[in-house]
């Protein structure tokens, strides 16, 4: 094995000790944080049972807000 080539293969080597210590430090600092602290409960997003699927544009008064919104 000549000098170039081991330099080559150090420099693929140093690379993807990089990339791994980068996804493992993503990893602890992101990490999975575990449930949410807001429970919405079920959200009722049916497409089919808004009025603007069975009214024309302009016939549907104002959309009755979830209780997500309120």
């Amino acid at each position: 094995m000549g000098k170039g080539s081991l330099k080559g293969w150090l420099i693929v080597a140093a690379m993807a000790v990089l990339f791994i210590c980068w996804g493992l430090f993503l990893f602890l600092v992101v990490g999975d944080k575990g449930p949410p602290p807001w429970d919405f409960g079920v959200v009722r997003d049916v497409p089919g049972e808004s009025p603007h699927s069975t009214l024309g544009p302009g016939k549907a008064g104002p959309a009755v807000p979830q209780h997500v919104d309120r």
